[in-house]
């Protein structure tokens, strides 16, 4: 049987398959966002013109965590929410279900990705240059977020969003979306 005949008909194989590779990469975010938490707390230093004694008590630290905390519960949110919607489409799974699910996914999806890529790389930024040293390991967030966000174009999944929205165009029926 082809792949593609799975998606004839508005079916919840694309976005169940969709809501697993957002919530890896929410939790690749949560991980990296943990680990610099740890990380701050515990080993990093604050920049010399910062006038502090404590990494933990710099200003801009602070506002980038404070950033980053915040995607990552709105990816969270996003993620919890696009399971309800794939609820609702499983119980139902007319075009209009469908299409709502795929898209409350593909926002998942894209903010995920964002996030994950986002949490990964800021790690260093706010833990220092220690923390890139490979005893740390911490080097493997922003790898994995990178790695697996890239199974899926997120741009295209902007466009079928913003497609869905402005033009009340239903997402096309395969799983990349």
């Amino acid at each position: 049987m082809p792949f593609q005949s799975a998606f004839e008909r508005p079916t919840t194989v694309g976005p169940l398959a969709q809501i697993l590779h957002a919530a890896i990469d929410t939790g690749i975010a949560r991980a990296a966002f943990e680990d610099a938490l740890i990380f701050v707390r515990t080993r990093t230093r604050p920049w010399i013109d910062s006038g502090i004694e404590k990494a933990v008590d710099d200003p801009l630290t602070l506002h980038s965590f404070g950033r980053l905390g915040i995607r990552l519960h709105a990816a969270e949110a996003l993620l919890e929410r696009a399971g309800e919607f794939l609820d609702v489409a499983q119980a139902d799974s007319s075009a209009e279900h469908v299409a709502a699910a795929s898209i409350a996914v593909a926002e998942a999806r894209a903010i995920s990705t964002e996030i994950s890529l986002a949490a990964g790389s800021t790690l260093f930024e706010l833990a220092g240059s220690q923390s890139t040293l490979a005893e740390h390991g911490l080097d493997r967030h922003w790898r994995n977020a990178r790695v697996h966000t890239l199974h899926d174009p997120v741009r295209w999944k902007f466009h079928a969003i913003g497609n869905y929205y402005l033009n009340d165009t239903n997402p096309p029926l395969r799983g990349t979306i």
